[in-house]
């Protein structure tokens, strides 16, 4: 005699969390501009650059 031991079925809900990606807890999101730089170290940077060479 063989007795298999049938699992919970799992739910669609359960089942459909599997496929999503959730955000990553390690590094915080940040905007990125079309040259994939940081949008504030970018604008932080082209203000220095602006006060230094456009006196």
């Amino acid at each position: 005699m063989y007795f298999f031991i049938m699992s919970k079925a799992i739910s669609y809900y359960d089942w459909s969390l599997g496929f999503k990606k959730f955000p990553s807890k390690i590094e915080p999101k940040t905007k990125k501009n079309a040259l994939g730089l940081d949008e504030n170290d970018f604008r932080e940077y082209l203000n220095k650059w602006k006060e230094k060479n456009l006196k």
